[in-house]
């Protein structure tokens, strides 16, 4: 959850130390079985928006996305890290927010279009996530402010924020590769030649 703030997750790790030795140590669970019990409090929530009531989809949500913080923090802790386990925990991510997006949808908080639209710009912004570093986080805590904002508005605001993360994020990706392409010394064809120069006996 904190792969982009790597100082907030170091520091929030500390903080809710005994919180994750309790998960991981007491009740014996892996960063992996933390991920699916967050995607499942999130589907949970999502049937409960389907129903329309706001409130008890939200506490459900909540509660989903501090185990979701859990899982990252338990990896960390015990020297868990894994590539595997990053991926699970950002695909059951984006199952979550589709999944609560629809739930929405579904409820009559927001029409099918606006949904479908949020969920493809955070679709979009996932595929590019891990080479830009770029991530607002701008997804299911949106939705908390429904309390006091009609949800068409935030998930306007939502689709928004993420399309624009995701124009940025390719940005500063073609502004790496050019960077390293200018300490290389030459373009895309210069460098495959001296590749192939290194290569041939």
């Amino acid at each position: 959850m904190y792969e982009f703030a790597p100082v907030l997750g170091s520091t929030v790790d500390r903080g809710i130390r005994p919180v994750l030795r309790f998960v991981h140590v007491t009740l014996g669970l892996s960063p992996d079985q933390v991920t699916w019990a967050a995607f499942w409090v999130s589907a949970a929530a999502a049937a409960v928006f389907e129903t329309g009531r706001v409130i008890p989809a939200l506490v459900l949500m909540g509660v989903g996305q501090m185990l979701d913080a859990l899982d990252g923090g338990i990896a960390r802790e015990f020297g868990l890290v894994s590539a595997a386990g990053h991926r699970l925990d950002t695909r059951l991510d984006r199952a979550s927010e589709i999944a609560i997006f629809l739930g929405c949808a579904v409820g009559g908080l927001v029409s099918f279009r606006l949904a479908a639209l949020a969920s493809v710009a955070v679709l979009l912004l996932t595929t590019i996530v891990d080479r830009s570093r770029l991530d607002p986080g701008m997804k299911r805590f949106a939705l908390y402010f429904g309390i006091w904002l009609p949800y068409p508005l935030i998930f306007t605001i939502v689709f928004v924020v993420n399309l624009a993360a995701y124009v940025v994020g390719l940005l500063i990706i073609d502004c790496r590769f050019q960077r390293d392409m200018d300490a290389l010394g030459g373009d895309l064809n210069t460098v495959a030649s001296r590749a192939a120069r290194l290569g041939t006996p």
